[in-house]
């Protein structure tokens, strides 16, 4: 029989290592709660930074946790959904929403999306998941709600920004198009196509040698090289290409490199069909052309015709020197013999005129006379004689045969020929200075 006291000392030492173990469980779940509860508090703090609205639900769709995002949307104070029914608490419905993931996510088990939901003026991207416990059974589900209402408007802005470039780069009039650095059409409008006469279809892949003139081709392998070199390259530049149908078509092209990452990937131009200038500037140069040809036609009939003049002017100057000469042989020497002879006063009279008016014709008074003002009648001239005489309007009239007035008459055309009608000039002394 075993004494009292080892049985008290077992006892005893059972009772403390019965305690141990509590001591060491008691620290073992009070670590697991600390972890619990630190885990809590990381996943609140995760969750609440979260710009995404987070619901957790029960299987009767009442939430079990909401973040701060959520209850900041409806302007409700943190902890407020807890234990409500979601679309009572934030849509004052009896029952769930129609479309609700959460919903059709406890029917399937499977993950649930609602793509662009809008409401409350906004628009949403609605996702829910199932939450099962470690024998896979449904416990809840997570429900995440995006608002997508700032990147829709910029997807639609950038839709529309997309549209507007697309119609300025399809109904441009100016030829748009991107080639790789070899020379092929990656892209183009529909001005190459209206240009041209090919579908873009037909054009896409193709190399822009295809269209250009053969003088041309040198060119622009030249200058692609310089461009992907990174040389300088002065725009715009112009080039003879043709249609489909062999027209000739004349572009202005402005071109540049365009970069990814720092690595030339394409080359983007924009060209203009400059047809028509170019014809005009080569019907301008044709007409430059023929009137330079033109000017120096004039300028040799110019000579040929100085010439003529200048034949003309010693014609008549030998033609004045024979008439001189033949006055005065064969007419002057008759007029002194008759000067001898017995003559009344009225033959004598004009006996003197005529003396007179052969003397005028060798003079070189009458020369200048005549061409100076070649408009002059034979009676004015003779007026002219007798006014340079001093012969007054009465004696010019009896030696002319005419009244006063005639002579009057032909005294006021005399003035406007010479250019003394209206000015306070004598007559007599402006005939005398020539």
């Amino acid at each position: 029989m075993r004494a009292p006291w080892l049985k008290a000392m077992k006892k005893s030492a059972k009772t403390e290592k019965t305690d141990s173990k509590t001591r060491q469980g008691e620290q073992r779940y009070r670590r697991i709660f600390e972890a619990l509860s630190k885990s809590e508090q990381e996943k609140s703090v995760i969750l609440d930074a979260m710009t995404e609205l987070v619901l957790y639900l029960d299987t009767d769709m009442k939430v079990i946790w909401a973040n701060k995002a959520m209850h900041d949307a409806f302007s409700l104070v943190p902890g407020q959904l807890t234990g409500k029914h979601c679309y009572r608490a934030l849509h004052n419905r009896s029952k769930p929403c129609s479309i609700c993931p959460a919903e059709k996510t406890l029917e399937s088990g499977k993950p649930q999306e609602v793509v662009d939901f809008s409401s409350y003026e906004k628009n949403w991207v609605l996702r829910s998941y199932p939450v099962r416990n470690e024998k896979g059974a449904l416990t809840g589900i997570v429900e995440i709600v995006t608002d997508t209402t700032e990147r829709r408007r910029a997807e639609e802005a950038m839709r529309q920004s997309e549209q507007k470039y697309r119609e300025l780069f399809e109904n441009a009039s100016d030829i748009i198009f991107i080639l790789d650095l070899d020379g092929r059409i990656l892209s183009c409008n529909a001005s190459v196509s209206r240009t041209y006469g090919y579908e873009r279809e037909q054009l896409l892949g193709r190399n822009l040698e295809a269209l250009l003139d053969r003088d041309y081709l040198p060119v622009v392998r030249e200058l692609i090289r310089k461009k992907r070199d990174g040389l300088q390259v002065t725009n715009p530049l112009e080039f003879l290409t043709y249609t489909k149908d062999g027209k000739a078509v004349w572009l202005e092209v402005n071109a540049q490199i365009v970069k990814e990452n720092g690595r030339q990937v394409s080359i983007h131009g924009i060209a203009r069909n400059i047809t028509e200038r170019k014809m005009m500037e080569e019907a301008l140069k044709k007409r430059e052309r023929e009137l330079e040809e033109q000017s120096r036609n004039l300028e040799d009939a110019n000579t040929a015709l100085k010439v003529l003049l200048k034949r003309r002017e010693e014609d008549k100057a030998e033609l004045e020197e024979k008439v001189t000469f033949n006055m005065r042989a064969l007419i002057l020497p008759y007029i002194e013999n008759l000067k001898i002879t017995h003559l009344d006063s009225h033959q004598s009279n004009q006996l003197k005129i005529l003396e007179r008016n052969t003397n005028e014709i060798v003079s070189p008074f009458l020369r200048t006379l005549s061409s100076k003002y070649p408009n002059l009648t034979p009676m004015e001239i003779k007026v002219i004689n007798f006014i340079k005489e001093g012969r007054t309007t009465k004696e010019m009239a009896v030696l002319l045969h005419a009244s006063a007035r005639t002579v009057e008459v032909h005294r006021d055309n005399i003035r406007k020929k010479i250019g003394l009608k209206n000015r306070k000039a004598n007559l007599r002394s402006h005939l005398l200075s020539l």
